[in-house]
């Protein structure tokens, strides 16, 4: 082991650097001797927060500048929340390692601390994501859903500032920040499908640094990496990003890999949903059956309307 320090590249957020620092306390489980210091870098997602991420271009927003960093080895790895991550990545860079997931679920907070059914008529409920809003009108037509961009603290606050019912986030975040009192109401993974992803960590390297792809192996989670590799077939296959309402969830029981994948129309009048299980090791397989079932059944109609809109 010649490398006393180790560079982690991350967002700035709180949330993104109690992520890094979650990564970095596992690592010093087998790596003791070495000093790991984290590099702040700003991404365009974190510049730009006037605008949905649909209008602006989608998920790589949140990874460019980190992966340029990566890539001109001013980093040695970074850790990015893996619903942020494309599906493809820049020659040389690879995802080595995917963490245990946390709680995958979106979650409510509102004003008053009452459920989603309890949500008066016309509720204002902000979100930064059109896969929330879609299966929220799916849920209640008569919500007014409301556009809201910023970390995690920033858009609890929204709710003052802009006079709103509630949000929807992620639980994982919420957990990650310890504020998980806040939580109003968690939805089933079935009700609102999360974003490919959502919940688990990944550590991207460069594909030729074998040191930094051996260290991060030692906190791969096996079941959450091939589940979330099962997800991302979905999301590949589908071709979706922040402009389309796409979700997936996957995940291990009784020995099998289950998984359920979701397209919409973004008023949620069409949530096209299918299900399905397969041996754990045929994640790949999964994720793509799931993905011709939606398009076979109206989602490849929702995805072309949606692809001529924009």
């Amino acid at each position: 082991m010649a490398r006393k320090e180790i560079i982690v590249g991350s967002r700035g957020s709180r949330l993104a650097l109690i992520q890094s620092e979650l990564v970095i306390s596992e690592l010093k489980k087998h790596y003791p001797q070495i000093d790991f210091k984290i590099k702040k870098i700003k991404t365009i997602g974190d510049k730009i927060l006037d605008k949905t991420l649909d209008k602006i271009g989608g998920k790589g927003l949140f990874v460019k500048e980190i992966e340029t960093a990566l890539l001109k080895g001013e980093i040695d790895m970074a850790v990015h929340s893996m619903k942020d991550v494309p599906s493809e990545f820049p020659k040389g860079l690879q995802i080595s390692a995917i963490t245990k997931r946390k709680d995958v679920r979106d979650i409510l907070i509102t004003k008053e601390g009452n459920s989603f059914n309890e949500l008066k008529q016309g509720a204002k409920i902000g979100t930064s994501s059109l896969r929330r809003e879609a299966q929220l009108r799916g849920l209640r037509k008569d919500l007014n859903i409301v556009p809201i961009r910023g970390n995690v603290e920033t858009r609890i606050n929204k709710i003052k500032e802009m006079d709103l019912d509630g949000v929807i986030l992620a639980a994982a975040g919420l957990i990650r920040l310890g504020l998980e009192d806040r939580i109003s109401e968690s939805f089933s993974p079935y009700d609102i499908v999360p974003a490919v992803g959502q919940g688990a960590l990944g550590i991207e390297t460069r594909e030729d640094d074998s040191l930094i792809k051996e260290m991060v192996s030692k906190i791969n989670d096996d079941s959450t990496s091939l589940a979330v590799k099962g997800e991302r077939r979905f999301m590949t296959i589908l071709n979706g990003g922040c402009h389309v309402p796409v979700g997936g969830f996957a995940y291990i029981e009784d020995e099998k890999l289950k998984m359920v994948g979701m397209v919409s129309s973004i008023d949620g009048q069409r949530i096209i949903k299918a299900y399905g299980e397969d041996e754990v090791q045929n994640y790949g397989e999964l994720g793509s059956e799931i993905a011709e079932e939606v398009l076979s059944r109206g989602g490849r109609e929702i995805l072309q309307e949606l692809e001529g809109d924009r």
